[in-house]
C-alpha cells in the first residue's frame, strides 16, 4: 500500500465514526483518492478480469497497470442474420448468416490489444459475443448443428484475422427466455442443450485453429448465475468445454424488480434472495467446478426511489436515477458526487454496510433514495471469499466505470496479490 500506517489508521477511524459501524473496519482498505496500482504476478496468480466496451475510448487500455488484469473481455461482437439488431445492419452488410459483426472498431481495438500485449505479454483478451440486448442470434442458431458450425467457423475466422484476441466469450443472456428484450419473444426448453452443444463446437473449432497457429485459444462464458437460469442449461456437458465461467453475480435487484434490494450481495439472508454465495452453489450443483468460476464485481450501483427502509425486499416507488428506467449509476459518478477522497459520504447521505449480506449502499433519508453498489471494502471481502471458496478469481463490468482504479485495486488486494 502507498499509505503509511498512520494514514491508514486515521482513515479507518474517521470512517468508522462516520458510518457508525460496530466492529473494526478492514485493516488496510484501498486508498481513496489514490491511483491504479501495478501488482506482482505468479504462474498461479488468480484471474482478474474486466470488460472493456468498444464504445469507450481506446485510451482506456493505456491506463491498465502491469499485473492488475489477467483477462480483458472486449464487449461486444454481435451475430449477423436472424435476431440481428437494427443498429448492426451496417456492420453486418454483406456478411453471411450466423457470422460475427466486424468493423473499424474491432480493427482499432485489435491493434490496441496487440500494442498492450507488448507491454503486458501475460494478458489474455477475449472477444465477447452477445450481451444484454445482443443475444437474440443465439436463440436462432444454438439448436441447429449447421448453424452452430457456421458460427464456430466465423469465430475462427475472427481470431485468425485479429491476432490481438486469445479466445471467445459467449455472453448469451437468459437462454430459454429472452424476456422480449428487443420486442420479440424468443426461447425454448431446448436452449439449454443447444448452449452446451455450442460450447462443444467452439472448443473443437479453436482446438483446430490452435494446432494451426501454435496458440491455445480460450472458450469462456458469462452467465446469469441465478437458479432460474442455471437450471435450464446442461452445464454437466458445457463445463468440460469451458475454460472459465464468468458469473454475473450482480443485478440481483434492479428497475425490473418488484421491490428494492442490494444488487450485488455477497451472501443471502432471505430464502428468495440471490447472492454470490448462492450463485456458486447453483453452478457447482449444475456441474461446474469451482476452479472455473469467476465471481463478478459491479463497477456501478443500482438505485431506487421511495425507499423508507433500506433493506432487501423494501417497497420502492421506482428506479433511481430514472433515466431509461434502469436505475444505474457508475461507481465513478458515486465517488465524484457522493463519496469524498476520505471515504466519507456527501452531506445528507449515509454510507451504510449490511454485514449480513456483505453489501454496501448509500442512503438519502430525506428523499428516500437508496443506491446499492460495490464499495472497495466489499470488493476486498469478495476477493477473500473467492480465495477461501476455491474460485478462479474476480472480474468486473466494466473498466471505464471505475474511479482512479479503486475497485480494480481492491479486486487484486482481496485476491491476495501484492503491489509492486
Amino acid at each position: 500500500m502507498r499509505l503509511p500506517a498512520t494514514a491508514v489508521l486515521s482513515f479507518c477511524c474517521s470512517l468508522s465514526l462516520s458510518l457508525g459501524l460496530s466492529g473494526p473496519l478492514l485493516a488496510a482498505p484501498p486508498a481513496f483518492g489514490g491511483k491504479p496500482l501495478a501488482f506482482k504476478t505468479q504462474p498461479d496468480s488468480p484471474v482478474v478480469g474486466a470488460y472493456v466496451p468498444g464504445w469507450e475510448d481506446i485510451s482506456l487500455l493505456d491506463r491498465i497497470q502491469p499485473g492488475s488484469l489477467s483477462h480483458v473481455l472486449y464487449a461486444f461482437l454481435r451475430i449477423c442474420g436472424p435476431g440481428q439488431l437494427a443498429k448492426d445492419e451496417k456492420l453486418c452488410a454483406g456478411r453471411p448468416e450466423f457470422s460475427l459483426s466486424d468493423g473499424e472498431t474491432e480493427r482499432r481495438f485489435d491493434a490496441g490489444f496487440l500494442k498492450l500485449k507488448q507491454r503486458l505479454p501475460e494478458l489474455q483478451v477475449l472477444a465477447s459475443v452477445g450481451g444484454w440486448g445482443g443475444s437474440d442470434g443465439f436463440f436462432h442458431l444454438a439448436g441447429d448443428a449447421a448453424r452452430r458450425q457456421a458460427f464456430a467457423t466465423d469465430v475462427v475466422r475472427f481470431l485468425r484475422e485479429h491476432p490481438g484476441f486469445d479466445g471467445v466469450d459467449i455472453d448469451w443472456e437468459h437462454p430459454g427466455d429472452n424476456g422480449k428484450v428487443n420486442g420479440v419473444q424468443l426461447g425454448s426448453k431446448s436452449d439449454g442443450q443447444g448452449y452446451a452443444d455450442l460450447m462443444d463446437d467452439l472448443r473443437a473449432a479453436v482446438e483446430l485453429l490452435g494446432r494451426e497457429t501454435g496458440r491455445r485459444y480460450l472458450v469462456t462464458t458469462a452467465v446469469n448465475p441465478t437458479s432460474a437460469i442455471v437450471e435450464r442449461i446442461n452445464f454437466q456437458q458445457a463445463a468440460k468445454a469451458l475454460d472459465l465461467v464468468f458469473m454475473m453475480s450482480y443485478d440481483y435487484y434492479g428497475a425490473w424488480s418488484p421491490d428494492a434490494g442490494h444488487h450485488t450481495a455477497l451472501r443471502s439472508q432471505r430464502p428468495g434472495d440471490e447472492s454470490l454465495e448462492r450463485s456458486v452453489q447453483n453452478l457447482e450443483r449444475a456441474g461446474v467446478p469451482r476452479k472455473k468460476l469467476v465471481a463478478g464485481v459491479a463497477m456501478y450501483g443500482r438505485g431506487f426511489a421511495g425507499v423508507s427502509k433500506p433493506v432487501n425486499g423494501a417497497a420502492r416507488s421506482g428506479p433511481y436515477p430514472a433515466e431509461g428506467d434502469v436505475g444505474a449509476v457508475t461507481y465513478r459518478a458515486l465517488r465524484a458526487d457522493r463519496i469524498d477522497d476520505r471515504g466519507q459520504p456527501a452531506k445528507g447521505w449515509q454510507l451504510r454496510h449490511d454485514p449480513g449480506t456483505g453489501s454496501w449502499s448509500l442512503y438519502e433519508p430525506g428523499q428516500q433514495i437508496w443506491i446499492g453498489f460495490d464499495d472497495p471494502r466489499g470488493v476486498l471481502d469478495k476477493g477473500r471469499h473467492a480465495r477461501r471458496a476455491g474460485l478462479a478469481g474476480l472480474f468486473a463490468w466494466e473498466l471505464s466505470q471505475d474511479y482512479r482504479g479503486e475497485l480494480l485495486n481492491a479486486m487484486n488486494l482481496g485476491l491476495g496479490k501484492r503491489p509492486r
